[in-house]
């Protein structure tokens, strides 16, 4: 898997742009555009609900895409690879045991949803924050500068950026929603990172994508997932 260090630096980067970009007193606004989990889920599309009171809606998958809340076995052995190598840049080493409890440990908090290609490794994640008390709602200004730290932070982490997008879009059940794209070069590869950002109350959520170009029908499939896809929102009956 090479995604995995990727996604968890550019992950960081989104989660700073949340937090430097909503400050402020609280303010709760009413849920305007709001899907109920108990809604009906379109024919050809399927409902993956991750947590009580949250789903995402995308088109069903072909059988080769696995579809999990857990990092498989694959996942942390690579995970501790990067472990290894982390220790390495920092001056010292580590075992491969203590590589392997230190992936172990990155994973097992996690909610998020991954899918993965698992003939070419394309990947896409579906991650989300519930809002604290204390915070106020994001405004679209807000969702739009939580994109952008992600699109900058390919260029902080020394890899090269051939082009790069960015719009508002409108997603069923949101109240905001920004979308990026970002073609790269990282360590001699091609990729391609794209994703959404948005907030339906009371979450921030980030529905992004990586493609190693591998298969052509992934650019097919995640762009029909990204300009397809729902959030539900409210306890199913």
């Amino acid at each position: 898997m090479k995604y995995l260090k990727s996604v968890r630096l550019l992950f960081l980067y989104l989660l700073l742009g949340v937090a430097v970009g909503c400050t402020g007193p609280a303010k709760r606004l009413y849920p305007v555009n709001a899907i109920d989990l108990s809604a009906p889920v379109a024919p050809g599309f399927e409902l993956h609900q991750v947590s009580s009171d949250l789903g995402l809606v995308i088109e069903a998958l072909p059988e080769h895409w696995q579809v999990t809340t857990e990092a498989t076995p694959h996942m942390i052995e690579h995970q501790a690879e990067h472990e290894e190598e982390d220790a390495i840049k920092a001056g010292g080493r580590i075992s491969k045991a203590e590589a392997m409890e230190r992936a172990r440990r990155f994973f097992e908090n996690s909610k998020d949803l991954n899918f993965l290609n698992t003939r070419s490794e394309a990947h896409y994640l579906f991650s989300f924050a519930r809002l604290k008390e204390t915070q106020p709602e994001p405004t679209a200004a807000h969702v739009k500068s939580s994109s952008l730290v992600a699109m900058a932070g390919v260029t902080v982490e020394g890899w090269t950026k051939h082009a790069e997008e960015e719009r508002p879009v409108q997603v069923k059940g949101v109240q905001h929603a920004h979308y990026f794209e970002i073609d790269y070069t990282q360590h001699g590869e091609r990729q391609i990172f794209k994703g959404v950002v948005g907030y339906a109350q009371p979450y921030w959520f980030w529905f992004y994508t990586y493609d190693h170009l591998q298969d052509p029908e992934d650019q097919l499939l995640l762009k029909r997932l990204l300009e397809t896809f729902e959030i539900r929102t409210g306890t199913a009956q």
